[in-house]
């Protein structure tokens, strides 16, 4: 049972994967094409890569996933409600300076993605079974 919570971790970390790319493309085509796009952007894709890593932390738990892949998993909604957060200024109509903070949600959904890719490399390096190598020192150096 816990070989197969490790196969759906593995497939739900792509799903996630897959989830930021879809979270990207449906911001850009609510900008360049149709702003009903943002709708689909703010709403349902959000929710989704919320909470799919809350699921995945869970399933990798019990498939007895690195706590450090998980804490990766953990990271994504933290950064979801960060996102949120940032956008506050542009929802109360800020003026100056204060309103330049909604900027960071751009800076904000990079860092999403680095950490979606990440997430998705230590995933794929654990799923086959990769160990990080230790080199040995070179001798005469320090």
């Amino acid at each position: 049972m816990r070989r197969l919570a490790g196969r759906v971790f593995v497939v739900g970390s792509w799903v996630m994967g897959l989830s930021v790319l879809v979270q990207v493309l449906l911001a850009g085509l609510g900008v360049f094409t149709d702003p009903g796009f943002l709708f689909w952007h703010a709403t349902v894709s959000a929710a989704v890569v919320a909470l799919l890593p809350l699921v995945l932390i869970l399933v990798g738990w019990y498939a007895g996933v690195p706590v450090r892949i998980r804490w990766l998993a953990a990271a994504v909604p933290g950064l979801v409600v960060v996102q949120s957060l940032l956008l506050a200024p542009y929802h109360m109509d800020a003026q100056g300076p204060l309103r330049a903070i909604a900027g960071l949600h751009v800076l904000n959904a990079f860092l999403i993605f680095w950490v979606a890719l990440r997430f998705l490399e230590r995933t794929r390096a654990w799923s086959v079974g990769d160990r990080p190598q230790v080199r040995a020192p070179v001798p005469g150096t320090v």
